[in-house]
């Protein structure tokens, strides 16, 4: 029958449950409305939804937005393919989506300058006199000595608290950013991507890219910091690689923070704490200049390590100290960074510790000279001959060559002389009776040469 117009229904006493959800929903949604959400913002509130049972399904709580893991692109097809990559696997790994973001984003590689400046750093391509008297300039040691008399309370702190002593912790304040003047403008996480994704050492930089991260999600460090770093990445006064921050990091003055970068105390007594877990010897030499005996056997010049005792029977002396060391019984090795032209040293295990800092025989010399004058020792007694013609790094590839040639071992041809190639030098020299010292020169570059293409 058709329904009557003009009738009037009465509401059934048992609704539809779903009516009752839904108008109470609607009713709520009208109370926080009239409250301070706006009416855009109620109008944009979901309805809710029915099953077919009739049991409402209510949307579920929005969760917080997550940034996308993605980069604007930088120019360079490698390098966006390795970032996108790394930070899948930093992800993966358990870094915050954000600090990942934070520390890649933005990112171009750098100038081809950071690709090669491992091979151009002064302590590879300076001769060793030139090094050393840079290091230990009058200005230097006047500064250095400055710094030690007006930080005298932190150093004796620093220096009961660790094994280092304060004239070598201040050398290499020195060394690393002229105490504190100069500690770097380079990005350290574009200068480490730079070298994981074009670079040399992936794994290394990709290591130290994720201590960055580390050390922003601890608080130990803010991103802004790390814009201020050396072109390897490492950062603060001290100069410290990331991950050795993370590791060995100080807060010496106990106010909440590790702060290499402004807080003196904190950076000089984290390199005196790195120092010690290196092994640092408290109250033995690192080095000590010696005189030799004539016709003196260079190729006893090999890294072996002797007893100081030894040494002295052999008719070596100091050169100036009163003596090598506190004991006959510690070990040294004989070290001739000029061959037969210049200085001999006796090296102790301290001198491996600085080492640690950065792994050349000329930095841990020069380091070591620079604290010898600050702790106000004679100054060496052998002068340098600087009038010698060393090698430019394409004959140093030459000498490595012709070494290999020989069936000697020099290493990688690569035109940096290190302990590998001098010792292969020596083998060769030792070979022919000449002096045994390991000295590559122009002059033994043509004796060489000679023999590998007679």
């Amino acid at each position: 029958m058709p329904a009557d117009p003009h009738r009037q229904t009465r509401p059934s006493p048992h609704p539809p449950k779903r009516h009752i959800f839904i108008n109470t929903y609607r009713h709520l949604i009208m109370l926080l409305c009239l409250g301070p959400l706006t009416l855009a913002a109620c109008e944009s509130l979901p309805e809710p939804s029915s099953s077919p049972s009739g049991v409402v399904i209510h949307p579920p709580p929005a969760s917080p937005s997550q940034p996308s893991l993605t980069f604007d692109s930088s120019g360079n097809l490698e390098f966006d393919a390795w970032r996108m990559d790394f930070a899948r696997r930093a992800e993966a790994e358990g870094r915050k989506r954000e600090t990942i973001l934070s520390v890649l984003g933005g990112l171009t590689p750098m100038e081809q300058m950071v690709q090669t400046a491992a091979f151009e750093q002064a302590e590879f391509v300076k001769p060793v006199w030139d090094y050393a008297k840079s290091a230990a300039s009058p200005t230097r040691i006047t500064n250095g000595r400055k710094k030690l008399d007006e930080n005298l309370t932190l150093f004796e702190r620093i220096e009961q608290t660790y094994a280092a002593p304060r004239e070598i912790v201040t050398a290499i304040w020195g060394m690393e950013t002229s105490y504190g003047g100069y500690i770097g403008d380079f990005d350290a996480p574009r200068a480490l991507a730079t070298q994981a994704a074009i670079g040399r050492r992936k794994a290394f930089n990709e290591g130290e890219l994720i201590a960055i991260m580390k050390l922003i999600e601890g608080g130990a460090a803010t991103r802004d910091q790390f814009r201020k770093s050396s072109w390897a990445g490492a950062v603060g006064q001290t100069q410290f690689m990331p991950s050795t921050f993370l590791a060995h990091g100080q807060d010496f003055d106990r106010d909440g923070r590790k702060d290499l970068w402004s807080n003196p105390g904190d950076a000089l007594a984290s390199a005196a704490y790195y120092l010690g877990v290196s092994g640092w010897k408290r109250g033995e030499p690192w080095a000590v200049e010696t005189v030799l005996p004539e016709n003196f056997d260079y190729s006893l010049g090999d890294g072996v390590k002797r007893p100081v005792s030894t040494w002295i029977d052999m008719g070596l002396a100091p050169a100036a100290a009163t003596e090598f060391a506190p004991s006959a019984d510690l070990k040294a090795e004989l070290f001739l960074p000029a061959g037969s032209y210049g200085p001999a040293f006796l090296l102790f295990d301290n001198f491996s510790v600085i080492k640690r800092y950065n792994n050349a025989d000329s930095y841990a010399l020069a380091v070591g000279l620079l604290a010898d004058r600050l702790a106000g020792r004679a100054d060496l007694v052998r002068p340098w001959p600087t009038d010698i013609r060393l090698l430019t790094s394409a004959q140093a590839k030459e000498l490595q060559s012709a070494l290999t040639r020989l069936g000697y071992s020099p290493g990688p041809v690569d035109g940096v002389i290190g302990r590998n190639t001098r010792k292969a030098l020596q083998a060769f020299q030792k070979d022919r009776q000449l002096i045994a010292d390991g000295f590559p020169t122009a002059e033994m570059l043509e004796t060489v040469l000679i023999a590998a293409n007679g």
